[in-house]
């Protein structure tokens, strides 16, 4: 009964991660006088900074990053470094729709990886709430989204996915790390900042942020780039990895709102009926958190 509390908690938290990720969408839009890379570096900056602070609040040693093997300093740092700095390139020049409908594709990808996962297994409603989530996805860009004037908009949108592809690896890939604790992640956004940094000094140049900029970039650091990702890995590791993906096409719903709500754009029905089908999709997903464990019938044969 503890382990399966234990496995609602970290799902929980995972879910707050994903909730926490939906602020990047509207944050973004007070950075994009900013150069990608540099805005990643500058984030992934503000996110290892604030990292001691968790570190003496769990009381966690984040030295136990310096004793992993290499294949996870690659694998962490590749992922972060590399999924940010994709997104926030393309996302700027790529046609809207395709671009939320290919990053909507990443949960698809969680759900259907994490089945090949040892101890895992695909049941149907997971595979129904992954169908809900996508047709909300779906309706949430349909009406959102316009056609982008860019000739290079295919290439952009090859980026995404390739993100969308990195991120959903990752992620499954991070469920067979349990032994590396959440709290190294500290260490590796200060490597990501690093790389991120040194991929903007050689294709981009400098833009000094005004006031709005930093705060902006403050906050991707702390939130999304930030407590997000130490909730949604120690989601990962674990809770429920499906239901966690399938939970995460709430993520471009909430993000839309926020967006809405702070760019003053007109809500419509559209945005309601999203609501609808990504929420009612993770809650279908997440079904397998709130069953009873099996228990297993005693042998009337064996030895008291």
């Amino acid at each position: 009964m503890r382990l399966a509390r234990n496995r609602v908690t970290a799902s929980a938290l995972g879910a707050l991660g994903v909730i926490l990720w939906a602020t990047e969408t509207v944050l973004v839009t007070f950075t994009v006088g900013i150069p990608p890379l540099q805005t990643v570096a500058i984030s992934f900056v503000f996110a290892a900074a604030m990292s001691p602070l968790l570190w003496l609040v769990t009381r966690s040693n984040p030295l136990v990053a310096f004793r992993q093997p290499p294949r996870v300093w690659f694998l962490t740092v590749f992922a972060l470094a590399g999924y940010h700095s994709c997104i926030y390139y393309a996302t700027q020049k790529a046609p809207p729709a395709a671009a939320a409908l290919l990053q909507g594709t990443t949960p698809l990808m969680i759900v259907v990886g994490s089945a090949f996962l040892p101890g895992e297994r695909l049941r149907w409603w997971h595979l129904v709430g992954v169908g809900l989530g996508l047709m909300g996805v779906v309706t949430l860009v349909e009406t959102g989204g316009h056609s982008s004037a860019s000739t290079d908009g295919p290439f952009y949108l090859a980026l995404i996915g390739a993100a969308a592809a990195l991120w959903g690896l990752y992620s499954v890939m991070t469920r067979l790390l349990p032994e590396v604790p959440s709290s190294t992640l500290g260490v590796f956004y200060g490597a990501s900042a690093i790389v991120s940094l040194l991929a903007h000094v050689t294709l981009e140049t400098w833009v000094q942020p005004n006031t709005d900029e930093w705060i902006a970039m403050a906050a991707l650091g702390c939130l999304p780039m930030g407590l997000a990702i130490y909730f949604w890995d120690h989601g990962l590791k674990h809770g429920d990895i499906q239901a966690l993906g399938a939970f995460s096409f709430v993520e471009p719903f909430i993000g839309a709102l926020l967006v809405a709500l702070f760019t003053w754009t007109a809500l419509d029905l559209s945005l309601f009926w999203s609501g609808v089908l990504v929420v009612g999709g993770a809650a279908m997903a997440s079904a397998s958190l709130w069953r009873r464990p099996e228990v297993l019938p005693l042998d009337p044969l064996r030895k008291q």
